[in-house]
């Protein structure tokens, strides 16, 4: 909160200050002034401002929100600075109400950007706040399913600016490249072969990163838990379709995407897997139950992502699609920043 001294008060402050040394100042003329200050409101502006980042993935602008609260203050600046260039000048407005929202656009480059956003009161800058996008280059993903031909990655990456992904159906007898690749997709595979998961243990210890769409295979699954970290599974869950749990954001989307905070609350999906361990440590989004749906954890110098449902056109919601979307796009953004330090 930024206070500021009104010039009415310090008069009042000033006058008292002469009255005290005369004796005939009333005692009840004084208690009355006490009360009068203690009545008047101090002008405050408090404000949280947060950006929309992994817009970078498939927006040509970047998407801002501003909550604010002004109290005793008639209007401010926000000036807006790209690189140290003015982009934009607000005048935002006092409605002496609660918090107010105020959001907007700010075209990106790729070339990476430092943004600054000042609020200015007659020409005094009350708080400013940078922040940094990190330069757009190629991504380079590998997604290994049992039919090559995936359309569900395709067209979730259709739109980005940045994903260049290659479908392949996997093929255990095959050695694979991963020199160039900085992202691994595992979707629904039954099982690895011992080359593989070398492979994938080499790729973590060059810092790359692997997301597992975990697959109905119980036994497969917990055979990997010993060689690349896979969560333990204990249980398909349930015997219907129609068994359907919320989800709870866990802040893993919510730090660099907020499109995706009402959208969580709105979505439901089909648990499938039932862990043997709750692994909160490593969770980034719960469901309704407080098994995780999404965990995250650091394997061999890399990191390791396990989604704990299966992706199904059966029972998928818009809503959740949409989510899963946001998942992969934070997912994504993380190698931007590793790349960026």
């Amino acid at each position: 909160m930024i206070n500021f001294i009104n010039k009415k008060l310090l008069s009042i402050i000033t006058l008292m200050t002469l009255f005290t040394g005369l004796t005939l100042y009333s005692c009840s003329k004084s208690t009355y002034q006490e009360e009068k200050l203690v009545n008047i409101e101090e002008p405050s502006f408090e404000y949280s401002l947060e950006f929309n980042d992994i817009d970078v993935m498939d927006s040509d602008s970047l998407y801002y929100e501003l909550a604010f609260d002004m109290t005793g203050i008639d209007n401010l600046d926000m000036s807006i600075k790209i690189d140290d260039s003015l982009y934009d000048s607000i005048v935002i407005t006092d409605i002496d109400s609660s918090i107010q929202i105020l959001s907007g656009y700010i075209p990106l480059n790729s070339d990476g950007m430092d943004i600054n956003v000042s609020f200015i009161h007659n020409d005094i800058i009350l708080s400013n706040q940078d922040h940094t996008i990190p330069e757009v280059r190629d991504i380079q993903v590998l997604t290994f399913t049992n039919k090559g031909n995936n359309k569900y990655f395709n067209s979730l990456f259709k739109d980005s600016k940045i994903v260049n992904n290659k479908n392949i159906t996997y093929d255990k007898f095959k050695k694979y490249d991963f020199a160039n690749t900085e992202v691994i997709i595992i979707d629904d595979l039954d099982i690895l072969s011992e080359k593989m998961i070398v492979q994938l243990q080499n790729f973590l210890l060059n810092e790359g990163s692997i997301f597992v769409l975990m697959n109905q295979n119980i036994i497969e699954n917990n055979k990997l838990f010993y060689s690349l970290g896979y969560p333990k599974v204990k249980a398909i869950r349930g015997s219907s379709k129609n068994q359907f749990f919320s989800m709870i954001d866990q802040e893993f989307l919510k730090k660099y995407s907020f499109h995706s905070k009402d959208l969580i609350n709105n979505s439901e999906l089909y648990r499938y897997f039932e862990l043997k361990d709750s692994q909160e440590e490593f969770s980034k989004i719960m469901i309704s139950t407080n098994d995780p749906l999404l965990l995250e954890k650091e394997v061999l110098g890399g990191k390791i992502f396990f989604l704990t449902t299966k992706i199904d056109s059966d029972w998928s919601n818009n809503s959740f699609n949409l989510v899963l979307k946001d998942i992969f796009n934070r997912v994504l953004f993380q190698r931007l920043l590793t790349d960026e330090s």
